[in-house]
């Protein structure tokens, strides 16, 4: 985040007195009659307070992209190059150029593998690489730049096709070309930052978000977990800190050494602060939860030069509680922080918590909205200034913390248009333009002919694996238990449709790959005509050799190939009861 330094000095105490959260959401698309939630939001980044971005998954009302806030109030940018679920980051490079981690552009497919250069506005760069790529891209979920020719950006522990290079997937933009590498300490990265001249990085203790089983390839090993390094000559470099230990109410057993994860990383000119809290990835984290624990907030203290645990009043917090976002307050000795417990991530309903902590720890815990129902839980926090900042709930509403004074509206040009183009990098690179004619053979030497015996072995062709297999629906009484097996880490969610109405869903949830079951209930007067599951992949499943499964799509064993496919299993016969179709629709032959 960069806000102008001319920031009138103010204490963290200040933000207490007249200014005020309030719910402020941007105008109802056209032809909607209400204002409406925005879908999942996934990150949100100042340049100055009257200049902002928040990039957003969208919904069936509001188109995904991003949203500009110009000082008086919110409008979508862009609908292009937008959220993507959790991982769509943003990166200022300049009043009036940014870059965003997104999906590629179509066809290629995938959460964090693709991204975004914006200036003047337009899109005038967008990236990513073909499956096949010797040099691939490994998905990205952290983001910062420091000019227009110095960029950085972060994600998942992984390593190159040849194996060779191993540890945290890197880019950096030099403003010419985007160059990849594997930084040695294979944690995943969580935050970005530029702070006193060089990069900061926060990680997970996993190799990703809520990734508990992958192994951490560490070039050097970690008695205790190192969650912060800086960038020293082009490497990211441990830095010296340590969580603080906790034994208490939260977690009377202690928090382990690998209990504690950092998620956030923020600076102004003149603070650098990081949040986290209970891990949910990395070998003691307990299957969709975190380890028990306060929420944890660090400060740079630019004296000593050395990071220092805020302490925080732990009884004001539930045991899993984190803050997933931190911002510093321009001007002032604070910082605002997104506090959120794992079991409400992604909640539509839930009460969002903001905290407002001083640079000593002294701590303000407050629940939006103050009144009426919950809007969902705290998912991105920025402060602008000493009275001024915003917070997006997970589902997609804003609110807005004020004095009431009015800034100067940005009536850069550049910010009024909707931006609907993106270069397709995916077609440029797999259908090239009509080359010149060939005239490298005119003088060749004539060719040599080669007499060979034909092969007895038969290439064996190879496809992209299911996302969802062997799933099998059983039922408990009026319950419905859809029992399946999952190939990779993605999005999941079943859906109960009666006559092709939607009855009963899921909420949405992150699972690995390995086996899971969902259950449903319903009534005996709505009973389920259907079921069916939305997806959405968060890695590439490696190719694997054609089985004569994956791609009979019309047999009950085979639900297509590709990352978003489901098979049931690879057993013959026809399923009875079949309602609904396509590759994620499920076999409902239950009787009440």
């Amino acid at each position: 985040m960069l806000i102008a330094a001319a920031i009138a000095s103010a204490g963290a105490a200040s933000a207490w007195g007249e200014a005020s959260w309030r719910l402020e959401q941007p105008p109802p698309p056209e032809g909607a009659p209400f204002k409406v939630p925005l879908g999942h939001v996934d990150d949100m980044e100042f340049y100055a307070p009257n200049e902002g971005l928040l990039s957003v998954e969208g919904n069936t009302t509001v188109p995904p992209g991003l949203f500009f806030y110009n000082g008086r109030g919110w409008h979508q940018l862009s609908t292009v190059c937008g959220g993507s679920g959790e991982i769509s980051r943003i990166a200022w490079a300049g009043p009036d150029e940014f870059w965003v981690i997104t999906e590629p552009s179509e066809p290629r497919v995938g959460a964090g593998l693709g991204l975004c250069h914006f200036k003047d506005g337009a899109v005038v760069g967008s990236y990513s690489t073909p499956l096949q790529s010797p040099d691939p891209f490994h998905t990205l979920d952290a983001a910062a730049c420091n000019g227009p020719n110095d960029c950085w950006f972060a994600g998942i522990g992984s390593e190159d096709p040849s194996g060779q290079r191993i540890g945290a997937f890197h880019l950096h933009w030099d403003g010419a070309s985007l160059l990849t590498s594997y930084q040695p300490q294979g944690r995943g990265v969580s935050g970005l930052a530029f702070f006193g001249g060089t990069f900061y990085e926060t990680t997970f203790i996993g190799t990703e978000a809520g990734n508990s089983t992958s192994q951490i390839m560490l070039a050097n090993p970690e008695p205790e977990s190192i969650l912060i390094h800086r960038l020293e000559a082009g490497s990211f470099k441990d830095v010296e800190f340590l969580p603080e230990p906790y034994k208490g109410p939260l977690n009377e057993a202690g928090v382990p050494n690998d209990g504690t994860e950092l998620l956030s990383v923020h600076a102004d000119g003149n603070e650098l602060w990081l949040s986290g809290g209970g891990a949910a990835s990395g070998p003691d984290a307990p299957s969709q939860g975190s380890v028990p624990g306060p929420p944890v907030a660090v400060r740079y203290d630019t004296e000593s030069s050395k990071f220092e645990q805020v302490p925080l009043e732990t009884s004001l917090f539930g045991s899993e509680d984190r803050f997933v976002d931190i911002s510093p307050i321009p001007g002032g000795a604070g910082a605002w922080a997104a506090d959120q417990a794992i079991s409400q991530r992604g909640s539509a309903t839930a009460k969002a918590k903001v905290a407002l902590i001083g640079a000593h720890g002294e701590t303000h815990l407050q629940s939006l909205p103050i009144s009426g129902a919950g809007r969902g839980s705290a998912q991105l926090v920025a402060a602008t200034g000493p009275e001024e900042a915003w917070m997006a709930t997970s589902a997609g509403w804003l609110f807005h913390y004020t004095n009431g004074s009015v800034l100067s509206e940005d009536t850069d040009s550049n910010w009024e248009s909707t931006i609907t183009q993106r270069p397709n990098e995916s077609i440029e690179q797999f259908v090239p333009d009509t080359p010149p004619a060939d005239n490298s053979q005119l003088f060749a030497p004539p060719p040599v002919a080669v007499e060979q015996a034909q092969s007895l072995e038969t290439p064996v062709p190879e496809v992209i694996p299911a996302l969802l297999k062997d799933i099998r629906v059983t039922r408990h009484g009026l319950t419905v238990i859809v029992n399946f097996k999952l190939a990779g880490l993605a999005d999941v969610q079943l859906i109960a449709k009666r006559h092709g109405k939607t009855i009963a869903k899921t909420p949405k949830q992150r699972l690995k790959a390995g086996r899971h079951s969902l259950k449903l209930s319903f009534s005996a007067k709505r009973w389920p005509t259907g079921l069916g599951f939305k997806t959405k992949a968060l890695v590439r499943l490696k190719p694997v050799p054609a089985t004569g499964c994956e791609g009979k799509a019309g047999s009950s064993g085979g639900g297509g190939a590709g990352p978003n496919a489901v098979a049931t299993s690879c057993e013959s016969g026809s399923s009875s009861g079949s309602t609904g179709a396509g590759p994620n629709a499920v076999a409902t032959s239950l009787r009440r």
